[in-house]
């Protein structure tokens, strides 16, 4: 039977999001033409947009029963039966949805996002594949499936399936991306700045491909590279834009340059990435520049210590001196180009002998040596902050493995749970004592961290601190590793700590192993 002739109009305004005079159409289709299966399909779509599920249902089924061949609806019903909660219910209907029309690429993503939310590994690669046969190159079932195999250990059949997207379209923004990430997953960091690179070129106004080249390009120490895309990073295109709309061009100097200049170096990021860029500026203040910090008063005190700052600002300060040149402290590092990169230490700051006294009475009040200090998480993870550098190692096989330090372990954990201090103290034998309260100031944290016997942790603020106050860690780095921390060995940038690497299909045990004896 033909379609009633203004069964198109309640889908124009279904395609218009106006899901209420869609739901009138359709409603006044199915009173005169009650056998219409897909006016009945309208009326659910319409009422699932307007969140009335349940009525929704009743119409899907109802449209089912007049026509129970049709893609669209069974594909429409597991829709809403998904948003009821019923999983099992939905994944039968994107099932009967892909029979019905196997060139129906929604019904194959869905089904592979249900599989892929129950960790059926194999079946959501089977069904992410089909999607892609039906939209070559369509990146979230491409990123999808990549996924779905390297879960379920089969990551030659991710790579084949990357390597046949890539020759289908080797200029493809998405798989050139979801290509360099896969690379990295896997180890291959020369590859992945290969085609970040590529990438990039295809979308030169993407914000993250910039900050994904220069740290695969940070990673094999190839720092011109490094340098010129980490030039692209948020914080340098701001400042650039505003001193550029007030006539005055954001240009890196020689060092030989700056000999008699006021320069501010500006802060970006955070503290840890403060404190480890700032250890270029003593070349800076060597080629003859006197020295102003703009940033986080946080880190005044311990800056003002360091000897070579004739002032210190906080971030808007308007008192800057007008004929002051800016700096950002990332770009530190590329000013001093001509400097082996890989020499260069971290600013030495003594902890407040106030801090060590207070500090030393809590440690002794809440145990014997050794002090050991723990660190379980750190940064941002990808869904929060797609370049973020997110770091994490499994608490209880932390703790499991640190036990045999014997005497007292602090938290400097950053906003711990306290299901966590209680997990992490049954798994010691001995109680976990809570010292997160030490990173509401960087000096209470440089003075703990200076008396600890052990620091054991993930990459954080604090390791930059132990750097600045002389004493070591052990860094557990997870994969792929945080350029600072480099591919194998240790890192020239905090002799003395011990670098425990994640291996790089994810595995801890071994490094745990390695802490436990």
């Amino acid at each position: 039977m033909p379609a009633p002739p203004a069964l198109g109009e309640a889908f124009r305004h279904l395609q218009a999001g106006n899901a209420a005079l869609a739901l009138e159409v359709a409603r006044g289709i199915a009173l005169s033409s009650p056998r219409s299966a897909r006016a009945r399909l309208a009326e659910g779509i319409a009422l699932r947009m307007l969140g009335r599920l349940d009525e929704a249902s009743s119409a899907l089924a109802r449209a089912a029963t007049l026509d129970p061949r049709d893609h669209a609806i069974a594909y429409e019903l597991g829709v809403v039966r998904q948003l009821q909660g019923d999983l099992s219910a939905a994944a039968a209907q994107f099932e009967q949805s892909r029979r019905l029309n196997p060139g129906f690429f929604a019904a194959h993503f869905s089904a592979g996002s249900l599989c892929f939310d129950r960790k059926e590994w194999d079946a959501a690669a089977e069904r992410f594949g089909a999607a892609l046969a039906v939209q070559p190159g369509q990146s979230d079932a491409l990123s999808n499936l990549t996924r779905a195999l390297q879960l379920a250990g089969r990551p030659d059949d991710a790579e084949r399936a990357l390597v046949n997207a890539l020759a289908a379209d080797p200029h493809d923004f998405d798989t050139l991306r979801t290509f360099g990430r896969f690379s990295v997953a896997r180890g291959n960091f020369k590859r992945a700045a290969t085609l970040f690179t590529e990438a990039w070129h295809a979308r030169p106004d993407d914000e993250a491909l910039p900050i994904f080249v220069a740290q695969v390009e940070l990673l094999l120490g190839r720092w011109e590279a490094a340098w010129s895309a980490y030039a692209q990073r948020a914080p340098r295109t701001q400042l650039a834009s505003v001193r550029a709309a007030a006539g005055l061009p954001y240009r890196l100097p020689e060092l030989a340059e700056l000999r008699g200049r006021d320069v501010c170096l500006v802060a970006e990021q955070g503290f840890g990435d403060t404190l480890f860029f700032l250890r270029w500026a003593p070349l800076v203040a060597a080629a003859g520049a006197r020295l102003a910090f703009v940033g986080p008063t946080g880190l005044h005190s311990l800056l003002a210590r360091s000897g070579l700052f004739d002032a210190l600002h906080g971030p808007g300060d308007a008192n800057l001196p007008a004929t002051a040149l800016p700096l950002l402290v990332g770009d530190l590092p590329r000013i001093a180009s001509k400097h082996d990169p890989l020499g260069v230490q971290s600013l030495r700051i003594a902890p407040l002998p106030e801090k060590l006294a207070h500090w030393r009475a809590r440690l002794e009040q809440a145990g014997p040596r050794p002090w050991v200090g723990a660190t379980w998480r750190a940064g941002l993870p990808p869904e929060q902050l797609a370049h973020g550098l997110y770091k994490t190692v499994p608490l209880e096989p932390f703790f499991a493995a640190t036990a045999h330090l014997g005497g007292t372990t602090v938290a400097l954990q950053r906003r711990p749970a306290a299901e966590e201090i209680d997990a992490a103290g049954k798994v010691l034998g001995r109680p976990l004592h809570d010292f997160s309260d030490a990173n509401a100031d960087l000096e209470d944290a440089l003075a703990l961290v200076a008396l600890l016997d052990h620091y054991i942790g993930v990459s954080n603020t604090n390791m930059h601190l132990a750097a600045a106050a002389g004493t070591t860690a052990d860094v557990l780095v997870p994969f792929p590793p945080e350029w600072r921390w480099r591919i194998d060995g240790e890192s020239p940038w905090f002799p003395g700590f011990r670098v425990h690497r994640q291996g790089v299909d994810g595995d801890w045990s071994h490094v745990l192993g390695q802490l436990a004896r």
